[in-house]
């Protein structure tokens, strides 16, 4: 019976032995690797670049008033009998939150993926100033607060946001440039009611989002409030979580404790989530095509092998060398292919994409520089590439394992 310490040494002296066909199929096998690594890295960066552009300028969750629609009068009979009124005009009033305080505490403390919480108190109006009008979005917020589901600071091109205070306002780049205003000049802000305001901008930000750069005016929660007709009452609270993709789960959690509406970035997203899926689904073709053509060239390379030594194989077979254990020979020459190539791969696969994603151009919108190529690389990829590429080598080596455990040692002794 051969040791098991043979096994090894035979498997390391057949692959040193044809160290050119060696080190060709690791460097197919690196190759393989790397554009794994690029591809995966380039999709799931793709993939956060696009869901940042989606979720970067609104709340994850947004608690919100149920609407309540009018019911017809005869919907309430349930005789014969007709129910006989006059006929009105039925006007849409705002929808409201008036225990807003109760309900921002428990999302406060709904657990530690919720990151940030913040009433909103908001309403469609118009932004003016001489002769220029513009319809805007009027958000009434605690800067502070709001900040923290929605970014602005980050996003200031010039005076302040965080202390902005009664009477003042913080608006977007294009719609400062629309209206022809600079910080400290004043502008008319109409409510869809008709009620006014003048206000300060002491702010200008640019978010690269259009949405808010061309119709977002900021203003104190407690001046919407006035401006808007609430009361003490918000529109919404809007709600930041840790993980984007968590929100369905975590809203329909907060659904079945809050009597409002709780909704989550992906139902008024359903075609990004579709492409995204798409796209995921793209990435596993192509990582699994990449993988097949790799486990392809170790077991090409392992039946050369199997080839050039039969008669060392039946040599050893002929001293007693049982088929589990010649088996075991090209497992080993498998899985140090799969694996050191994948080492080799991941090492060169890393350096490209950190190189790439240090290239810095201006990013549309903005301005400002941000990476060329949004690469997601993270060590669970790495880890993981490297675990697979090592058991396509062992499973690719189970052609060639069973080729040379099958070889009768008499006849390639004779020549046969």
């Amino acid at each position: 019976m051969m040791p098991d310490r043979l096994a090894w040494s035979f498997a390391w002296r057949s692959l040193w032995g044809s160290g050119r066909l060696t080190a060709l199929t690791m460097v197919v096998v690196g190759v393989s690797v790397i554009l794994v690594i690029f591809l995966t890295a380039l999709i799931e960066g793709l993939r956060v670049q696009l869901v940042q552009e989606t979720t970067g300028a609104i709340a994850h969750i947004r608690i919100e008033p149920i609407p309540r629609e009018p019911i017809k009068p005869d919907s309430l009979s349930t005789t014969d009998e007709h129910v006989i009124g006059k006929r009105s005009t039925w006007t849409r009033e705002q929808i409201t939150i008036e225990d807003w305080r109760k309900w921002q505490a428990y999302a406060q403390k709904f657990g530690p993926q919720v990151v940030a919480v913040a009433p909103l108190a908001e309403g469609a109006g118009f932004a003016s100033r001489g002769g220029q009008r513009k319809s805007v979005r009027i958000f009434g917020i605690e800067p502070r607060e709001y900040d923290r589901v929605v970014p602005i600071q980050p996003s200031l091109e010039r005076g302040r946001f965080y202390r902005m205070g009664a009477g003042e306002t913080t608006i977007g780049a294009d719609l400062a440039k629309e209206l022809g205003v600079d910080l400290g000049d004043r502008i008319r802000i109409t409510s869809s009611d008709g009620a006014a305001t003048d206000k300060r901008v002491v702010g200008i930000f640019r978010s690269g989002f259009s949405g808010l750069d061309e119709g977002a005016v900021f203003i104190p929660r407690g001046d919407a409030q006035a401006l808007l007709g609430l009361g003490s009452a918000v529109t919404s609270i809007g709600i930041r979580v840790s993980d984007v993709f968590a929100a369905p789960e975590i809203a329909a959690q907060m659904s079945r404790q809050v009597p409002h509406e709780v909704r989550d970035w992906t139902q008024d997203n359903a075609r990004l989530l579709g492409a995204l899926e798409a796209q995921k689904r793209s990435s596993d073709m192509i990582t699994g095509f990449t993988g097949l053509a790799a486990s392809f060239a170790i077991a090409s390379i392992l039946i050369v092998l199997v080839t050039n030594k039969l008669s060392e194989i039946g040599i050893l077979k002929a001293m007693g060398a049982r088929r589990r254990q010649i088996r075991a020979i090209f497992a080993i020459q498998g899985a140090f292919l799969g694996g050191l190539g994948s080492v080799v791969g991941s090492v060169f696969g890393s350096v490209l994409v950190m190189g790439l994603a240090s290239i810095r151009v201006a990013q549309p919108g903005t301005g400002k520089l941000g990476p060329l190529f949004p690469f997601a690389l993270s060590a669970d990829l790495i880890v993981v590439t490297i675990i697979v590429s090592t058991a396509l080598g062992l499973l690719a080596a189970i052609i060639p394992a069973r080729r040379a455990a099958n070889v009768d040692p008499m006849e390639v002794i004779r020549g046969d």
